[in-house]
């Protein structure tokens, strides 16, 4: 299922779950913490006073004391450092240095099921794989809390990095491909309808609370225009022949000004008059419609 935004997907997994969980396809549940990125740039990584304790740092790429795939929590900041803990109590230091090496995380609870969908949203390589955007199904949630899952795998202890994978947005959906798609219109504005429809191969079903509104919003485009493409929009149709007129003129005056540039001041201080007709002689021999 496509939605708009992020909390109607909060809403649309609730009624999803209750729905599973009424018809007894979801097991017991447990409360597990998970990662969200909060997409922080590079430059704000790089600015200490940013941070705050309990958040996690998911270091892609291995720093001095700390590995790569390491999540630590954030304790506290001291000056330009960001001081971290790892799982055996021990700190390092992180700097601006090292904001490129890591994303910044908000924990969060969430209830996973046996039989739950969830959506995967972090990459990663070597003993445990993962493809950002990949669904999975669980198997079960052990009494240790870990994740396993129907296709035999199961979640590491430094992986949190997911939500539960019952509807996606539109951005999230692109380049994804299913024989069919449920879209949670309201809201939606062209581009976006466009890649939620274009989702299903056979089959799409398009739900809204308001047929004209939807109309009138997919009608919409949300990509900014250049100025330049606003500048035409505001300035008044041209008659062809003014157009053209504008062109020449525009033409003649540079022409003048190079003239103008090209005589040293001094000839201007003495026969002003004398440069002025042969300004206009020049002007008749070249451009003779325009002279006239």
């Amino acid at each position: 299922m496509v939605c708009a935004t992020h909390e109607e997907i909060d809403r649309v997994t609730d009624a999803i779950r209750r729905r599973l969980r009424a018809n007894s396809a979801l097991g017991p549940g447990m409360q597990i913490t998970r990662h969200a990125s909060l997409n922080w740039t590079t430059a704000q990584k790089g600015d200490a006073r940013n941070f705050r304790p309990s958040q996690i740092l998911g270091f892609h790429r291995a720093v001095k004391g700390i590995a790569r795939h390491q999540a630590l929590e954030v304790l506290r900041v001291e000056g330009e450092r960001i001081i971290v803990r790892h799982e055996s109590g021990s700190e390092s230091a992180v700097t601006s240095k090292h904001a490129k090496s890591f994303d910044v995380l908000e924990q969060r609870p969430l209830e996973v099921a046996t039989g739950d969908r969830l959506l995967l949203t972090a990459n990663r390589r070597g003993d445990f794989h993962a493809t950002n955007g990949e669904i999975v199904t669980v198997e079960q949630v052990d009494a240790a809390g870990r994740i396993c899952l129907t296709d035999g795998r199961t979640l590491p202890a430094n992986y949190r990095q997911f939500a539960h994978g019952y509807a996606v947005t539109a951005h999230r959906s692109q380049g994804k491909s299913v024989d069919a798609v449920i879209i949670s219109a309201d809201g939606m504005q062209k581009e976006l309808f466009y890649v939620a429809a274009s989702r299903g191969r056979e089959r799409v079903d398009v739900i809204t609370s308001d047929k004209e509104r939807l109309r009138e919003n997919v009608a919409r485009s949300t990509v900014r225009k250049s100025a330049s493409e606003l500048a035409r929009r505001a300035r008044p149709a041209l008659h062809p022949g003014q157009q053209r007129g504008f062109a020449a003129a525009l033409a003649l005056m540079c022409r003048a000004a190079r003239f103008v540039r090209a005589v040293p001041k001094r000839v201007f201080e003495q026969a002003p008059g004398v440069l002025l007709r042969a300004s206009r002689r020049e002007g008749m021999q070249h451009e003779h419609g325009l002279s006239r």
